[in-house]
């Protein structure tokens, strides 16, 4: 009998089914984790098209109440289901941690499937089609254990298997579940702000009319906007209002009449019409304005804004209002700026915090707080907190992720904490896994009533770690700057639910509590949160738009009418709402950009050719035209390429009236011919430049001293033979009077024979010289002898004594 031998390639056979068989195995858990959906997630099973959405649902169950669950079944499918039943799962057997409700391994775990309430039962779902359904149990029945949240999941299935699910969180309090708990204290920042909607331009009119990019705000002031309905909400709740002084004054510039301007309707690269029709020019010195009522079209929302501003004034009530810088001034952006040496912004962080106050007190009559610095996303660095130092802020409103303790905890940490490399101030920390659950969309259908569960079991889960600790907990929350209506809503939702184990807190009343131990740290500067921020070059060009404007702004008799609309606009340039929207911060920037250089451009210097200068010494004529508004006072300053050949004067300080032209004189010396460059520029009184130097030639034609001797000898000479010629005939002059007071003593001069005339003799006697004598040739001088050959008509000879007496 022969031995068995293995066939080659068995043993690699079976290595490969085993293998094989794990890879099966990995596959069939990967299905069943696919199945186990997040928490604040609705989703179908793959190839079914089913999602369940939750509408509506008992945020909180209570001994001896009841827990209704609404919502609707959606085919998002290709194909029509005939039948499926929705059913509800609980897992009662214990309350989850605050891990396990952002963990989606405990989140998940099955539970029992309730037979009480009964599964709904639905037929024919068309695809695309929705179908409702409701719960209604009594809490009690679903025998859940000790207080806490416990997981819910309402499923759809069909053929007994799960065709969709929603997963989220059911709070249970027994009776006397919370008797001897400490209420947890939560501050609320409540935000109001909005992107910028005006940059600087205005009508020219006395007033100034405001022109707006949009008319969106009109919109959001009106009811069902985002901003009336923020209000609206939070009107009555315990909260800080954190408020963007700009939003109040733009609400206040519309109510007061305002004009709309979509951007690109102020083209400077276009010529632009006067009010006369004209296009100004060179020629052309009209007054001209940056916006006109032809280019701008009427804004519709000024009562509902007027009516936006009477009912915020109310919804504060005795509330606390936070006053952001104006605009809502990007803290972060301006403190990498200068940490990067590329712009100091500082100033303008410094004038946005002082228009805060001025602004609210102006428009609401209502004094806020401006000493509370809240950096985009709460996100910390060292740089940012030394600037917030730097401006006064007692109170820094940062992440938990940007602040985490310095070891690990197993409760959450108390909210305040002292700031890191400071020894002011205080810091506000927020939860991170709060901060992720509020980042979420509630405008999702069905994401509300989610994201409502599933802060009322991290609330309930805080407040039950150490039950009796004192001072009681505390919990900062802090919603996004742009938080909508459904997120405001789901935020009243919680804190009216969880009054139970909550209690409302101000921003002052935690922060002068001393920070407990373990402090917290800084941790790196999140990565997304730098990416979103303005870029150095954007920064440093606003650094350069507002000096511009400033230099601009010293040479008019009034200022405030550029400086009015203009530095607020220079502000808005810097608003954390630009963040995410990077066109439309280059967009609006442009805006504002070429607005200014509209009315810079009004401001000018006839551009010239050339001018040539004759002699050693001259004037070369510089205009300066003004088309604004109001007068002006310049300093003229010229400079010459070759000193050594063209010497030019001082500059000149002349002011030119609103509308109209001068032109100024700028003393030259010239030590040689040809032409020179020479730069004009437009400088302020204490000499920084207002535009950019105008050049053109100046052609110089000196004199050399031989040249000057010809000259001057030929005009000497010139001079003594007029001299000569001019007492010649004078004397000629004198001649001839005396020779006819000798001839003509008895007044009568002697005619020749009346029938004949030198010109007639036939024989005239004419000597070479001497002839005629004076008293022949008198009489026809005076006019009574025939007429002279040269001058048939009589006319008197240049030079002749017509007015002798007889």
């Amino acid at each position: 009998m022969s031995d068995r031998r293995s066939r080659p390639g068995t043993g690699v056979l079976l290595l490969r089914g085993r293998t094989l068989a794990v890879l099966i195995l990995a596959l069939v858990l990967a299905a069943g984790l696919l199945g186990m959906l997040p928490p604040t997630a609705a989703r179908a099973a793959e190839g079914d098209g089913i999602q369940v959405l939750l509408t509506k649902m008992t945020p909180v169950a209570k001994a001896g109440g009841t827990v209704t669950i609404e919502g609707r079944v959606l085919n998002t499918g290709t194909k029509p289901i005939d039948s499926m039943e929705v059913a509800v799962r609980v897992r009662t057997s214990e309350p989850l941690f605050r891990s396990g409700i952002s963990s989606p391994e405990d989140a998940q775990s099955t539970g029992t499937l309730l037979r009480d309430p009964k599964p709904v039962v639905l037929h024919n779902l068309a695809p695309g089609a929705t179908q409702p359904w409701t719960f209604t149990v009594g809490a009690d029945t679903l025998r859940l254990g000790p207080a806490g949240a416990y997981p819910l999941g309402v499923e759809a299935r069909i053929g007994g298997r799960t065709a969709g699910a929603a997963r989220t969180f059911l709070p249970w309090i027994p009776k006397n579940g919370l008797k001897d708990v400490q209420d947890l204290r939560i501050a609320t920042v409540w935000p109001l702000v909005d992107r910028p909607h005006r940059d600087g331009t205005t009508l020219g009119d006395e007033n100034q009319t405001p022109v707006f990019r949009d008319d969106d705000l009109a919109a959001q002031f009106a009811p069902g906007g985002r901003l009336y309905d923020l209000v609206s909400i939070g009107t009555g709740m315990k909260v800080d209002w954190a408020v963007d002084p700009e939003l109040v004054d733009s609400a206040a510039e519309m109510a007061g009449g305002y004009r709309v301007a979509p951007p690109g309707s102020l083209d400077p690269d276009k010529p632009k019409k006067s009010r006369n029709g004209k296009t100004p020019s060179d020629e052309d010195t009209t007054k001209a304005t940056p916006n006109e009522l032809t280019n701008t079209l009427a804004g519709g929302g000024g009562q509902v804004a007027a009516g936006w501003l009477e009912r915020l004034k109310a919804g504060f009530g005795t509330q606390p209002v936070i006053g952001l810088p104006y605009a809502d001034t990007d803290l972060a952006a301006v403190a990498h700026a200068l940490e990067a040496n590329k712009a100091d912004l500082r100033p303008q962080l410094s004038e946005a915090l002082a228009e805060s106050a001025t602004v609210m007190q102006r428009t609401l009559g209502r004094s806020v707080r401006t000493d509370v610095a809240w950096p985009a996303g709460g996100a910390l660095d060292s740089s940012i907190v030394q600037l917030a130092n730097g401006t006064g802020a007692s109170t820094v409103i940062a992440s938990g992720a940007s602040l985490p303790p310095t070891r690990e905890l197993k409760v959450t940490p108390l909210a305040t904490a002292a700031l890191p490399g400071s020894d002011k101030g205080t810091a506000l920390v927020t939860d991170p896994d709060i901060d992720k659950i509020l980042a979420q969309d509630t405008k999702a259908p069905g994401q509300g009533v989610l994201t409502t569960q599933q802060l009322l079991a991290e609330l309930l889960t805080i407040v039950l770690q150490e039950p009796s600790v004192k001072p009681a907990r505390s919990l900062l929350i802090a919603p996004p700057r742009t938080m909508d209506a459904s997120l405001a809503g789901v935020l009243k939702d919680v804190l009216n639910a969880s009054a139970d184990w909550t209690r409302g807190a101000t921003l002052a009343e935690l922060a002068t509590e001393p920070a407990p131990l373990p402090a917290r740290k800084l941790a790196g500067y999140p990565k997304a949160v730098r990416e979103s921020e303005p870029s150095m070059q954007y920064l440093t060009e606003t650094d350069n738009l507002v000096r511009s404007m400033q230099t601009f702004a010293s040479i008019l008799t009034r200022p405030e009418r550029v400086t009015g609309p203009f530095n607020p606009a220079l502000l808005r340039l810097l608003s954390t709402e630009w963040r995410g929207d990077p066109q439309g911060m280059d967009r609006y920037r442009l805006g504002v950009t070429r607005g200014l250089r509209e009315l810079q451009s009004l401001v000018y210097i006839i551009r010239r050719t050339g001018v040539t200068l004759s002699g050693e010494e001259g004037n070369i004529p510089v205009t300066v035209v003004n088309n604004l508004q109001q007068p002006i006072t310049v300093t003229i300053a010229a400079a010459s390429h070759q000193p050594n050949r063209l010497k030019l004067g001082d500059p000149i300080t002349v002011t030119v009236p609103d509308g109209r032209r001068r032109e100024v004189p700028i003393t030259a010396k010239s030590a040689a011919n040809g032409k020179v460059m020479v730069d004009v520029q437009l400088l302020t009184t204490d000499g920084r430049s207002v535009k950019t130097p105008e050049s053109f030639f100046v052609n110089t034609t000196t004199i050399d001293a031989l040249t000057r001797w010809i000259i001057g000898g030929l005009a000497f000479l010139l001079a003594v033979f007029s001299l000569r010629a001019f007492l010649r005939k004078r004397r000629e002059a004198a001649l001839a009077g005396d020779t006819n007071d000798e001839d003509g003593e008895d007044g009568h001069d002697t005619p020749f024979d009346a029938g004949s005339s030198p010109d007639t003799d036939p024989d005239p006697i004419r000597p070479a010289s001497g002839w005629p004598p004076a008293h022949f040739a008198a009489p026809y001088a005076g006019g009574n002898g025939p007429p002279d050959p040269a001058d048939p008509h009589g006319h008197t000879p240049s030079g002749s004594t017509t007015d002798r007496p007889e």
